[in-house]
């Protein structure tokens, strides 16, 4: 769950109920997502093949 404008429609307690059950313990920012396309999309990435970045503060692990 990242913080949008849909996300900060929703109820505080449904907010906090949800990032409960995050590892991480809360929601993640838009700065993250966008900092993780900004590493594939550079140099630094540049051997990275189809792979699968979960930005998702350890939901899937």
């Amino acid at each position: 769950v990242t913080r949008t404008d849909m996300v900060a429609a929703l109820p505080d307690e449904m907010v906090q109920r949800i990032s409960s059950t995050i590892p991480l313990g809360r929601v993640g920012e838009p700065e993250e997502v966008a900092n993780a396309v900004l590493f594939l999309a550079s140099d630094l990435a540049s051997y990275i093949t189809g792979a699968i970045l979960s930005v998702d503060g350890a939901t899937q692990v």
